[in-house]
């Protein structure tokens, strides 16, 4: 078959089929959990056994596993749904489930991170004259000395208050040299 110059192959045709055959499945598994209701007088016997509150009405899978304890692949079987899925794919959509919160919060900090990595950092900054940044951050900045403000918060012990902080002093720090001044 004949392809233009600009045709893109898909994902699925670049990724190992293996990788493509894992993430189907935790799709699958996923929108099985967010589709699949249990009732009470199913899911209470096992409850009781984690130990865990029972339910007084019909709730989804995806809501069940989010308690502590409560086992994505136990409720599957509890509903007679996903016993074809792999278990690494059951326990991937779990772990999605139960930590959703936390994984968000840690890829909007990765997406924040890769915008400020365009941010550069001159070489000459006087960290220690940085008053907002906590003490740890000051050693630190001035020892290891980043070129970005991506790299600076990748440092141990450089909290997000510290990167804001910083972006706010480097741009202060930007105005004065720009009019002429020098930085404090």
């Amino acid at each position: 078959m004949m392809r233009s110059a600009l045709w893109i192959p898909a994902f699925d045709e670049l990724a190992d089929p293996a990788v493509v055959a894992r993430l189907a499945a935790e799709a699958e598994a996923m929108d099985l959990a967010r589709a699949t209701p249990l009732r009470p007088e199913v899911a209470n016997p096992y409850l009781e056994t984690i130990p865990s509150a029972p339910i007084e009405q019909t709730v989804r899978i995806a809501e069940l596993t989010k308690r502590q304890d409560v086992e994505l692949r136990a409720l599957f079987q509890l509903a007679d749904v996903g016993d074809a899925l792999a278990l690494d794919a059951v326990t991937s959509t779990e772990l999605e489930l139960k930590y959703a919160g936390y994984f968000d919060r840690e890829r909007v900090q990765a997406d924040r991170l890769k915008r400020l990595g365009h941010i550069a950092l001159a070489p000459d900054l006087e960290y220690a004259n940085m008053r907002s940044l906590t003490f740890e951050a000051r050693q630190k900045l001035a020892t290891l000395r980043p070129q970005s403000l991506a790299q600076a918060a990748s440092i141990p012990g450089v909290s997000p208050n510290d990167v804001q902080n910083l972006l706010i002093e480097v741009e202060r720090h930007r105005r004065v040299a720009a009019a002429g001044g020098k930085p404090s």
